[in-house]
């Protein structure tokens, strides 16, 4: 071999070594980034795992609270209804002692005290008691629109919101108020009238205030019926959440970890190459078809 030919040949198989070399240090730093991606896939799969926990936790008491809140609606308006039953026989019973008086209505008559004990101490406490629940379903309602709407957001069904009928509760509770205040004014100035006037006069306040009751009662009713529908929507909306955080994460679960199986073939394979300077191959053992 002539001198030229050894120079050449040195020369070839520097430029060799040096690729070599080369291709190592790109196989090593596919190795890198294989390891720090492997590292970012094992941390997003045990941050999944640690963020499903306080989702469902988030969910059920959202659940929870919207479901506590429609109970409290349900029985304030069990209450109102409650009162408005009482308040029709307290009207009754105002209708029934009016319709008793003579020509004259004395002051120490026993017809007018007892008037004035019914108005007064029978049917105001049972508004005073439904003004106190309409002022409860007023924030019920108020709260539990913003928790449905919260609800709503997340896309999975819609429950729609109370209307204002409900929350115009309070506005009808006042307005039965003022009549009855009204009432036991001219109960008050019966001395002075004829006893006809004054059976037309406490007839016009309690059909008012029995309007306005049966108001009262037909929104009461219609709104538990609403309630404990809106219940049950909740209840299949939380239990659907939940259903698709745990597909979520599952699915999330099962892609990381087919993920990480790949990561960690593509570095046991550059692996191989940085220590034998070539791949591994897989071989198949040849079929053996000869009969035996």
């Amino acid at each position: 071999m002539t001198m030229k030919e050894v120079t050449q040949y040195r020369s070839t198989k520097a430029a060799g070594s040096v690729w070599v070399a080369f291709k190592r240090m790109l196989v090593g730093i596919v190795i890198l980034i294989a390891t720090m991606a492997f590292v970012a896939n094992a941390a997003g799969l045990v941050g999944i795992w640690t963020v499903r926990r306080p989702a469902r936790d988030a969910v059920k008491t959202l659940s929870t609270f919207v479901n506590d809140k429609l109970g409290m609606i349900d029985q304030a308006l069990a209450r109102v209804s409650a009162r408005v039953d009482e308040g029709h026989q307290a009207l009754a019973r105002i209708n029934d002692v009016a319709s008793k008086w003579g020509e004259q209505v004395a002051d120490d008559s026993p017809l007018l005290t007892a008037l004035t004990r019914t108005a007064g101490d029978d049917l105001a406490p049972k508004i005073v008691e439904m003004r106190a629940q309409a002022a409860v379903l007023h924030d019920g309602v108020v709260s539990v629109n913003a928790a449905l709407e919260t609800l709503a957001n997340l896309g999975f069904i819609t429950v729609p919101n109370f209307s204002d009928e409900l929350s115009a509760v309070s506005e009808r509770v006042d307005a039965a108020r003022n009549d009855v205040q009204e009432l036991r004014v001219t109960i008050d100035e019966a001395k002075t009238a004829s006893s006809a006037n004054l059976v037309v006069a406490v007839t016009t306040r309690t059909t008012k205030i029995d309007n306005v009751m049966a108001q009262l009662k037909s929104t009461a009713m219609t709104y538990q019926a609403t309630v404990a529908q809106k219940r049950q929507q909740v209840t299949v909306l939380s239990q659907r959440v939940l259903r698709t955080i745990n597909l979520l994460v599952l699915s999330l679960t099962a892609l990381f970890l087919v993920v990480a199986a790949g990561q960690v073939l593509l570095i046991y394979v550059c692996w191989q190459y940085v220590r034998r300077g070539r791949f591994p191959l897989l071989r198949v053992p040849p079929l053996n078809l000869a009969a035996p």
